[in-house]
């Protein structure tokens, strides 16, 4: 028997949940969120128009991320685009005057059955319980040293 598979959802972050969106609010295990939104910045104090750069934030909750994590996101991503070959000099010039951030729009994408968005896809265990990281979640194997998702050590 076939199932007919779940599409996303695109809402609107900043309201409670509707009628279109309550399962997204109930069962959010079932899916990952990805948040848009839209950044203006300006490279220096002499520009006067700013810039703008769409970042997306993905997280397990249908709650927006806050105002820290869209600008810790758009700092990453405007480091990686400078491109200058000695990396000291490389992480030391990047600086940006952030003038706006903009929402755009929430998604709700559903996950497979064997998949959460803590733990990823789920394996099989022979050497022990799972050990979870204590940093963001992820579930490990037993023994593990360092997290494979967010590099913490793990106790």
């Amino acid at each position: 028997m076939l199932r007919k598979r779940k599409k996303k959802i695109e809402f609107d972050g900043r309201r409670g949940p509707t009628e279109k969106t309550s399962d997204l609010y109930q069962n959010p295990q079932d899916y990952s969120f990805i948040h848009n939104y839209k950044v203006h910045f300006k490279r220096g104090t002499l520009q006067v128009l700013a810039n703008k750069v769409d970042i997306s934030v993905t997280t397990s909750s249908p709650q927006l991320p806050s105002p820290q994590q869209v600008t810790e996101e758009f700092q990453k991503r405007m480091t990686a685009s400078v491109v200058v070959s000695d990396t000291r000099k490389r992480f030391s010039e990047v600086s940006f005057h952030i003038t706006d951030v903009e929402y755009k729009q929430s998604i709700g994408l559903p996950l497979p059955k064997s998949y959460s968005v803590r733990q990823g896809p789920v394996p099989a265990y022979a050497g022990g319980p799972p050990v979870i990281c204590g940093s963001c979640g992820y579930q490990l194997t037993s023994g593990s040293k360092f997290c494979n998702n967010c590099g913490a050590p793990v106790a």
